[in-house]
């Protein structure tokens, strides 16, 4: 096989075999949903099948991992884009063989532990919830959910289904309607990981262990006591929370993105039915999503081409990577200030200046305002917290400006006053730095004619909001 390895192996503690299903897509660093993996997971369930039958009570589990650094990144978004809507039936065909090898599987009778030695995304974070026992490394880098309304695609390889019925309908919105992604510990917190582990190196003796002390398992859902989280869409609360969603998902996406609200009636539909049925309507959303324009113009804009951006395809072939050691920025209004933010959040020295200290401060505080949530919530500590602000040097002097590497403008959209405070910075800069406009809308070869060295001078355009917005666009003149 060429994207899986199946081998058995002896069980902890007892006379026994215990099935390992190891994900390794040649020439591949990920492991992916390609057509090869779909046609071998095929194979191997009836390999397990056939070994569950000739074993019997002897194979006392089924272990799933991965041969990469990661544990599985999802849809093979390569052929995804190849897919029109004449292709819709055969799409959702393969989706659906593919959900029955996922419920053969955790239907055995006898406990599937997953391996999660890195990231689960998507797809890869579907093939971790057939597990009903999963086990992950506490690396706080490590990260899971489904992404997939990013790319205009929703998770309907059970994603949609499973995560509502492991959440509820409310608590399970953010991850499958934004794609919010969560990392092991809060994995834990939320009980979608059962355990962790410190080292990739203790995971299958973890799943082993496991496998030793839970002889028999089913999936929650599959459990005749089960319960939905918070109800169901007849729970009267439920119901009136339900009233007001499509509007307010209306709002966000403004009717242009459908993967969203497709995954919100797969939701709500799929609460009202059985399990089983519940695949077949998300099974059927996506094969229209994965069809269609939006999800391939998504895929191509926000994945490839922000992979070959990331990958420096538009960067010259010779010219070394550049970080300035000192970045002043004119303004400190709310584009500016998250220049600034921006800046020092990555080890930057930055002078922010404004025509009155108050208002150079008014820029800081907003650096200390977006620290300070993040400390709040774990993700800072305080002492970077401090370093980071300490970066940050507000002040009213053009002085303070002196031996920048690059100054950054972001007043207001007047061309006089850019030229205004083109010629009071720029004498400020160190020897070879350069001068930039964070104008959107004025010819930055109009705004160069303000400069005593013009050919140093290009547009740097930041996006707003700054701290969440990872788009720059950089202008020649």
């Amino acid at each position: 096989m060429q994207t899986i390895r199946y081998e058995l192996i002896p069980a902890q503690g007892t006379e026994g075999q215990v099935a390992v299903i190891t994900f390794d897509e040649a020439n591949s660093p990920v492991n992916t949903m390609c057509r090869q993996w779909q046609q071998e997971l095929g194979e191997v369930t009836a390999q397990v099948v056939a070994d569950r039958e000739r074993l019997g009570a002897a194979l006392k589990g089924i272990v799933l991992a991965s041969a990469k650094t990661s544990f599985f990144a999802g849809a093979d978004l390569k052929a995804t884009m190849r897919l029109t809507p004449a292709d819709a039936p055969a799409a959702f065909g393969e989706i659906e063989r593919m959900k029955a090898h996922f419920r053969t599987l955790e239907t055995l009778g006898i406990p599937v532990v997953a391996c999660l030695n890195g990231a689960a995304l998507g797809g890869g974070w579907e093939v971790a919830l057939v597990a009903h026992y999963r086990i992950a490394v506490a690396d706080p880098k490590i990260q899971f959910g489904l992404p997939e309304v990013t790319l205009g695609l929703m998770p309907g390889a059970t994603g949609v289904t499973k995560m509502t019925r492991l959440l509820g309908l409310m608590g399970a919105q953010p991850y499958v309607l934004e794609g919010k992604l969560f990392n092991p510990a809060e994995a834990l917190d939320l009980q979608l990981v059962h355990e962790l582990v410190a080292t990739r190196e203790q995971l299958l003796p973890a799943a082993l262990a496991h496998i030793a002390t839970h002889p028999h398992a089913v999936q929650p859902w599959d459990d005749k006591n089960y319960k939905m989280p918070g109800g169901t869409p007849a729970n009267p609360k439920i119901a009136s929370a339900l009233t007001v969603a499509p509007a307010m998902l209306k709002k966000t996406t403004r009717g242009r993105y459908p993967a969203p609200e497709a995954a919100l009636a797969a939701m709500v539909e799929g609460a009202m039915v059985d399990y089983d049925t519940a695949l077949r309507i998300e099974s059927r959303y996506l094969a229209r999503l994965m069809t269609g324009p939006v999800a391939r113009n998504m895929i191509n804009t926000f994945f490839f081409d922000m992979n070959a951006i990331k990958s420096g395809k538009s960067r010259p072939g010779t010219t070394p990577r550049y970080k300035p050691q000192k970045v002043g920025i004119l303004g400190a209004g709310m584009m500016g200030a998250g220049i600034a933010w921006a800046q020092a959040s990555r080890g930057i020295t930055t002078v922010l200046k404004d025509v009155s200290a108050e208002k150079a401060e008014a820029g800081k505080a907003y650096s200390a305002k977006l620290a300070q949530a993040r400390v709040d919530k774990g993700r800072m500590t305080a002492e970077a917290q401090q370093a980071l602000l300490s970066r940050i040097t507000p002040t009213a002097s053009a002085a303070d400006l002196a031996g920048c590497d690059l100054i950054i403008e972001a007043v207001f959209e007047s061309r006089d006053l850019k030229a205004q405070v083109t010629r009071e910075a720029e004498p400020q800069l160190a020897p070879g730095g350069f001068f930039a406009s964070n104008t959107s809308t004025l010819p930055i070869s109009g705004l160069a004619t303000a400069s005593s060295r013009p050919e140093k001078f290009v547009g740097i355009h930041f996006f707003s909001p700054v701290d969440k917005m990872k788009l720059v666009e950089i202008i020649r003149g």
